[in-house]
This record gives structure tokens, C-alpha cells and sequence, in this order.
């Protein structure tokens, strides 16, 4: 069974990097099928880090809806039209199954259904077994379904069709495979661990329709229950990084060079190169574990993290915002605190109306009561706060208001301790 590691929407270093690593840990302690993924656009600063470390980089997916395609059986035969009948019906008597999908011989699609039922007047009238299966009399009076069909759309549907097998085709027609009714009660799968995070609501779509076996973050807890129990790490570190290697040297193992580089960069990106309030004395010790494994410096990593692309640049402005955004929903409101890194906070200004009508465009979009971009400059170790929406919440907000209309937030870095606590002061 298929186990995906992935951290939350509009992913960070840290998240990218854990799940990169922590995919690589359950693999080598014995775990198989283990991938990990990103959810969604992969950030520039970590591509940056696997190339940087000759690393494939995570495949990024827009959701993990469990699909028609993905319930598939491979041991149900597909028949050929071309095939003479006798010889399908053999194939269908030899399969077990009461009906067989037949596909045209030359291009693949999706013919009918073949079955034993439907076949009776021709045995009846003696015809000749020997014209091609595709002649013959074949049944489409059930479901045939799509290959991109969500799973949790269709199966109240396939679960009341008096028909046991379900053809699955493409957009164009061509048949794919088949699906047998019993798959439809079976477990998803595929199965989840989370790293960086432990609210669905902030875990790529479809996350919650998925059996969730582990979770590693560093995060207040929002968890619901589970079924079955569960790994879970949790603690009050710097980053997610700094977990997964703990979890490394528990099991007594060492990771590689590049993935030690992995984990360095996971670190000083969520902690701004330990400058964060966030950072603890494990923060540090682990990277100099780690620093002794890779060869390379923090600091280093850091300087070649801090040269990518600010996305005030190579981004166009929602999509900017959107590029570390998190939403939350306290107090009976629903906003979004977003985070970009920028030490030229001119550069910020230049782009300050555009990212307003940006954060505006967002509000209108999710339904949210009001949202937030800080920038923070991590050398100097300030920000500063652009706000849209409720005006309530405007006034309380413990900020001063800057004469470019941002609010000034000086050695205010992490937006999890120092942002979040005052927004959700503000709301209560």
C-alpha cells in the first residue's frame, strides 16, 4: 500500500525538506512504498536545495482524492474485441467474474460489457461463436465511470447498481480497467503522514478522506481523533527538521550528506538562521550534528537560501501571498496570516498596493473576515504587517501603524509565537 509523506498547503522549506527526509527514514527502517510529496507549487527556496544537493525534487500534487482509477483491479481480464466470441467466453468462464469489459482492438475504447446474460439468444438461435466478440450482443446499462471520478462522489451510486463490476474509462472514452463493488467498502489505498502540520483544514486537499498513520510537527495541536492509534511527535522546536532527526538518531542511523543538507536547510529557513524566538538549544545542537555530516556550514545554506528570487519578484502578487499562507478559524472568525521574507523592505512598498488588492481579491475568494501579510526582514530581525478586512480587528491589533500604512513590527519574526497570539487576542 502506497504511504505519502506531505506538509501543508503552500509549503515552506521546512515542510518540503521534512517530508523529503522523514520519507527517506521510513523507507530505510522498513516501511515500503513510501513517497513525499508537496502540496502544491513547489517554493523556489527549496527547489533551490535540492539542486543545490543534486536531489530529485518532491512531486507536487494539487490534491489526494482517492479516484476511480485508483481502485482499479488489474486481475480482472479485458477482453479484446477482435477476439472470436468463443474464445472471450472461455476467458470469461476461466476469470470467475459474471461480466468482462470488452475493448475495441484498434483503438481502445470502451465497447460494453460482456455477459453470459445477454448472450442467451444467440446460443439459443445456434449462432456462429466464431464472429468477433465485438459483435456480439454486449450490455452498458450500468455505471461507467471516469478515471478522474472522486471516489467519495461515486460510491453511494456504485454501492446501489444491482451490476458488481464498473468499468472506469478516460475523458476520451478509452477503457482503463475495472472496478469490482467490493473495493468501494475497502480501506482507501493509499495512507498519510503529516509533517509540519496536524489540521486537515491545512493539509492538501483530500487529506481527510485518507487514513492518517503519523504525524511529526511543531505546531499547537488541532488534531482530531483517529481510529487506530498513531505515531505522534510533537514538540516545541524550531522547525519540523529538527524532529525528523531526532526520529534518525533514535533509530540509530545517520542520514546521507545531502539529505544532512536537507535538514540544515529545514532548520535555518523556519528559525532565520536561529534568530527566530521559536529557536531552541536542539535547534542548534542538531545542525552542528549535521553540519559535521554534510560538509557544509548553516550559515552557508543560509547566505544560498537568502539569494533565491524574493517572491515580490518572481511571483505575481496573490499568488505571492499565497505562497506561505496559512488560515485559521478562532474566535468565530475566519482570516489567513501569510509570510514573506524580504530584507528590502523598499522593495515591499514598491509592490504595497498590489498586494493589498491581492489580499482583498483572497478575502472576497475564501470568505474570510479579514487576512494579513507580514514581511519580515530575518537579517535585521523586523517586519511589518499589511492588513485588509475587519476593521474591528484592525483596532485591536498591538502594532504601531507606519506612515506607508503598514503596521511596524520590530523583532517580531515568527508569525506562530508572536503574530498568531496577538491575532488571536485581538479576536477574542
Amino acid at each position: 500500500m502506497k504511504t505519502y509523506v506531505c506538509g501543508h498547503r503552500n509549503p515552506d522549506v521546512d515542510s518540503a525538506m521534512s517530508a523529503y527526509a522523514l520519507a527517506d527514514l521510513r523507507r530505510r527502517t522498513g516501511s515500503e512504498n513510501v513517497e513525499a510529496i508537496c502540496a502544491g507549487r513547489m517554493p523556489d527556496k527549496a527547489r533551490w536545495v535540492f539542486d543545490h544537493f543534486g536531489l530529485e525534487p518532491l512531486t507536487s500534487r494539487r490534491d489526494v482524492y482517492v479516484r476511480a482509477k485508483d481502485l482499479i483491479d488489474p486481475h480482472v481480464p479485458v477482453i479484446d474485441g477482435a477476439a472470436p466470441l468463443s474464445e472471450s467466453l472461455r476467458q470469461l468462464e476461466t476469470s470467475g467474474e459474471s461480466s468482462l469489459p470488452v475493448r475495441d482492438a484498434s483503438d481502445g475504447m470502451f465497447l460494453g460489457m460482456l455477459s453470459p446474460v445477454k448472450l442467451l439468444g444467440l446460443f439459443l438461435a445456434k449462432s456462429d461463436l466464431t464472429l468477433p466478440t465485438a459483435k456480439a450482443p454486449l450490455f452498458r446499462e450500468g455505471v461507467v465511470l471516469s478515471e478522474n471520478d472522486r471516489v467519495y462522489d461515486i460510491r453511494r451510486t456504485a454501492v446501489r447498481d444491482a451490476h458488481n463490476h464498473f468499468p472506469v474509462v478516460s475523458d476520451t472514452g478509452v477503457l482503463r480497467g475495472t472496478i469490482l463493488k467490493r473495493a468501494f467498502a475497502e480501506e482507501p489505498p493509499y495512507r498519510m503522514i503529516l509533517v509540519d502540520h496536524n489540521e486537515t483544514a491545512q493539509g492538501i486537499p483530500g487529506v481527510d478522506e485518507i487514513p492518517i498513520i503519523e504525524v511529526v510537527d511543531h505546531h499547537r495541536i488541532s488534531f482530531a481523533p483517529t481510529r487506530e492509534p498513531i505515531r505522534y511527535m510533537a514538540d516545541a522546536v524550531g522547525s519540523t527538521c529538527t524532529l525528523v532527526t531526532r526520529l534518525y538518531r533514535a533509530a540509530g542511523l545517520r542520514p546521507t550528506k545531502e539529505i544532512a543538507g536537507v535538514l540544515i536547510a529545514g532548520i535555518v529557513a523556519d528559525t532565520l538562521l536561529f534568530q527566530s524566538p521559536t529557536t531552541t538549544a536542539e535547534d542548534r545542537t542538531t545542525c552542528a550534528w549535521l553540519e559535521k555530516i554534510c560538509g557544509e556550514k548553516a550559515v552557508d545554506i543560509m547566505k544560498g537560501l537568502s539569494q533565491v528570487d524574493s517572491p515580490l519578484v518572481s511571483m505575481p502578487p496573490e499568488q505571492a501571498v499565497l505562497s506561505d499562507a496559512k488560515c485559521y478559524n478562532e474566535g468565530g472568525r475566519k482570516f489567513l496570516l501569510a509570510q514573506i521574507e524580504e530584507s528590502n523592505f523598499a522593495l515591499f512598498h514598491q509592490h504595497q498596493e498590489e498586494l493589498s488588492a491581492a489580499l482583498e481579491k483572497i478575502i472576497a475568494a475564501q470568505g474570510l473576515d479579514f487576512a494579513a501579510l507580514m514581511v519580515t526582514d530575518p537579517l535585521y530581525g523586523n517586519s511589518e504587517l499589511l492588513y485588509r478586512g475587519s476593521e474591528r480587528v484592525r483596532r485591536m491589533l498591538p502594532y504601531r501603524l507606519g506612515g506607508s500604512g503598514t503596521f511596524l513590527m520590530p523583532g517580531v519574526l515568527s508569525r506562530k509565537k508572536q503574530l498568531l497570539p496577538a491575532i488571536l487576542a485581538a479576536v477574542s
